[in-house]
């Protein structure tokens, strides 16, 4: 199938608003499991890497930086359910990951709620999304570029309050990312839905109500070809991308 009839078919859109992405969350079933962190009690169970398929923080660089991934149950934003949070702190790197239920070689989509609160402006990037590997086995999944397909995040705006949504496309430097979405708010919920296209070595994402059709992408790679195996999805702050944001509703199916 050509990518322009793929495109007509399985639009991939980043849309805001709770409604859509919590209906979503309650019927679909896929390759993820709690994507609404209901299952998770308290920080310390949603940061511990149990037996089977669950949220952890993956990165585990020091204690630090595991404890700035927290479970957060008060309402932020109209969003009263539990969710997950990440702390902006440069001194530390902070990985939310949950391993697919299957290994990942051709078409599927992810979806999730973002809300970012703060990026620090130091660095200006941060909430970063990464759909990849843990091929190397070391500092956890999506840890290298080695390891990552998709590779999406946030940006200040020009204008207080504002945030740029952006990509990285291929083996581009950081000052050819690509803008995705420009002016998106602070501290408010957007629902953000990414497919993948791993034969054609691609992925998309949109704005619902922003852009007016979803963007197509290079995947991202450091070498000559990007990786077609992918296994876990992660959030993360950085130390030299930090930025406060909270997840919810994480769902990931195949197409």
């Amino acid at each position: 199938m050509s990518m322009a009839k793929r495109v007509s078919t399985l639009i991939v859109l980043v849309f805001f608003g709770m409604g859509a992405g919590l209906a979503l969350a309650q019927t679909a079933t896929g390759l993820i499991v709690d994507g609404s962190f209901d299952a998770s009690k308290t920080s310390k169970e949603l940061r511990a890497d149990a037996k089977g398929q669950d949220w952890c923080e993956s990165r585990r660089d020091v204690k630090g930086s595991r404890l700035q991934l927290m479970l957060s149950k008060k309402p932020i934003a109209g969003n009263a359910t539990a969710k997950a949070m990440i702390k902006a702190d440069p001194r530390f790197n902070t990985y939310l990951t949950q391993r697919f239920a299957k290994t990942q070689t051709g078409d599927f989509s992810l979806q999730y709620d973002v809300l970012v609160k703060e990026i620090l402006p130091t660095y200006n990037r941060s909430a970063f999304c990464m759909i990849g590997s843990d091929r190397d086995k070391k500092g956890g999944a999506n840890s290298t570029g080695t390891e990552r397909f998709v590779f999406i995040g946030f940006e200040n705006g020009a204008t207080p309050g504002k945030m740029n949504l952006f990509a990285r496309e291929g083996n581009n430097p950081w000052e050819k990312r690509t803008i995705v979405a420009k002016d998106l708010d602070l501290n408010k919920w957007y629902t953000i839905e990414v497919f993948v296209y791993t034969d054609a070595e691609v992925y998309e994402v949109g704005v619902k109500g922003v852009t007016p059709q979803p963007i197509e992408l290079d995947a991202f790679r450091t070498g000559k070809t990007p990786i077609h195996r992918l296994s876990h999805v992660s959030f993360a702050s950085w130390n030299d991308g930090p930025g406060t944001f909270y997840i919810d509703n994480v769902i990931a199916k195949p197409e």
